[in-house]
């Protein structure tokens, strides 16, 4: 019995320790930030923003209820991650790059809203990378201008992600120096949506852990 009950441990805890963790950013509580700047010019120079073991993030710098941007309201508001090349004194850059930590584990799928900033209508360009090897690619092409609400939703996956980055295809937009988008809930080894509305799986997991819990209580009376 008692060797049964060991093998029935090892199982619950294989099973366990092979699903990948998961992670929501959203720039709010992941991690803690005070609501951000409505706007480039008041928001100050690039802002590299770490969480902590898990991913850093630069490019950009975090708006808070940015002006213009009616498609936040599809996101985690007030907070958003964004780049623009207005004529503030402040240079951003075109790319926004994710760079995941080795120490947060594997990471298979990354996915995030792309918000357009632009006035017009844009192509975005979202890469993944391994290392120095780029091992997947998405482009979304004619998003909304931000007037009309535009996002894209990427969901990129690989069976190693080390890094992303963001894009548009063209440096042409005259309404923003060329470039005006942001990213915001960023989903580690999950899409998006269901980083919202957890699989059916995770509830299974979760029973998994209570089974745990009982079969060591019982253990402990052998």
């Amino acid at each position: 019995m008692r060797k049964l009950s060991f093998v029935a441990v090892a199982i619950l805890l294989s099973a366990l320790g092979a699903n990948a963790t998961t992670i929501l950013i959203n720039f709010e509580t992941v991690p803690a930030l005070p609501t951000g700047a409505s706007t480039f010019a008041s928001a100050g120079p690039m802002q590299t923003i770490v969480v902590p073991g898990v991913a850093t993030f630069t490019g950009g710098v975090v708006l808070g209820n940015a002006t213009n941007l009616p498609a936040q309201a599809f996101t985690t508001p007030p907070n958003s991650y964004g780049t623009a090349n207005f004529d503030t004194g402040f240079p951003l850059s075109s790319t926004l790059t994710i760079a995941l930590n080795a120490s947060f584990g594997t990471v298979d799928e990354v996915s995030f809203p792309i918000l357009n900033g632009s006035t017009r209508t844009e192509t975005y360009i979202v890469d993944a990378f391994n290392g120095a090897t780029m091992v997947a690619t998405q482009t979304f092409s004619n998003v909304a201008s931000n007037t009309n609400s535009g996002f894209a939703i990427a969901d990129i996956m690989s069976p190693s992600i080390t890094s992303v980055t963001i894009s548009p295809l063209n440096l042409d937009a005259s309404c923003c120096g060329g470039w005006d988008f942001f990213i915001d809930s960023v989903a580690l080894n999950s899409s998006v949506q269901q980083a919202f509305s957890p699989e059916p799986s995770s509830f299974v997991l979760i029973g998994l852990a209570l089974a745990l819990g009982c079969i060591l209580k019982l253990l402990g009376r052998i």
